[in-house]
């Protein structure tokens, strides 16, 4: 009978250390707020160079003055992002001043992210918050520019900045004076750029040292620019229009054919 009633002596001082012992637990993870079992996961840090981890969905590319188009062809995405990501892993950030006269905008659609912005001129390429501008990409850098001016400069984009009536058209006479437009010819002007059809292949031209039949300039309305911005529509043979920019330090021309045009 003692030896039990010393069993149960210390089954309850065993019970009584364990109450105690989980409820000091139980206040210390109150007030310190302890987590039991409990799983966090930090996000990574997302910068401009992890998103082209995934797949663009659509690309804008913004010229200044004369309109945005819109590239959602998956294997022309593809090649735009290779591009991309080569100029920002092979180049560096330098203190230099942007000198560039012509600045393309744009931006790359993600699924399920934010667009992200770019920028790019002769002197600089942005991407989100990553910019390069080393001079050993500087190649590469033009090489870009020049690509992408190519692909904005359509029919439609050119036509549409003849017909914007916030630009100004004028013909360029012969004795080297620059004459308003009528309505009447900047319309026909107009129609003619946007049923053209665009030329690639413009080896066989043997015409382009001649003076062209007519020259039209169009001064673009264009907040980003100091000073004038000038686009410049030549007209060979009544057949053919040669499209260029002054501004375009790549000295790129966009070449067209009239529809009606043997």
């Amino acid at each position: 009978m003692q030896e039990e009633k010393k069993g149960l002596s210390w089954m309850r001082l065993i019970l009584l250390q364990i109450v105690i012992g989980c409820t000091l637990i139980a206040i210390f993870a109150y007030v310190f707020r302890i987590g039991v079992d409990e799983v966090r996961i930090v996000p990574k840090e997302v910068n401009s160079r992890d998103m082209f981890d995934g797949v663009p969905m659509r690309m804008n590319v913004t010229y200044p003055g004369i309109g945005t188009i819109s590239i959602d062809d998956p294997k022309e995405l593809i090649a735009w992002k290779a591009s991309f990501t080569r100029i920002l892993s092979g180049g560096t950030q330098q203190t230099r001043a942007n000198a560039s006269r012509l600045l393309l905008t744009g931006s790359i659609a993600y699924l399920d992210q934010e667009d992200i912005p770019f920028q790019i001129g002769t002197s600089g390429f942005r991407f989100g918050s990553d910019w390069v501008n080393s001079l050993d990409i500087s190649a590469e850098i033009r090489k870009l520019q020049n690509m992408l001016i190519d692909k904005t400069l359509t029919t439609d984009t050119v036509a549409g900045a003849i017909a914007n009536r916030s630009h100004q058209v004028f013909r360029l006479q012969d004795d080297g004076l620059l004459t308003a437009l009528s309505d009447t010819d900047r319309a026909a002007l107009t129609r003619q750029m946007r049923s053209s059809v665009r030329l690639i292949d413009f080896s066989h031209f043997d015409f382009l040292a001649e003076q062209p039949s007519s020259h039209y300039v169009v001064q673009l309305t264009d907040e980003l620019v100091k000073g004038k911005h000038w686009l410049h529509v030549d007209r060979y043979d009544n057949a053919y229009f040669i499209v260029f920019d002054l501004l375009d330090e790549t000295n790129h021309k966009a070449y067209f054919k009239l529809s009606d045009a043997s």
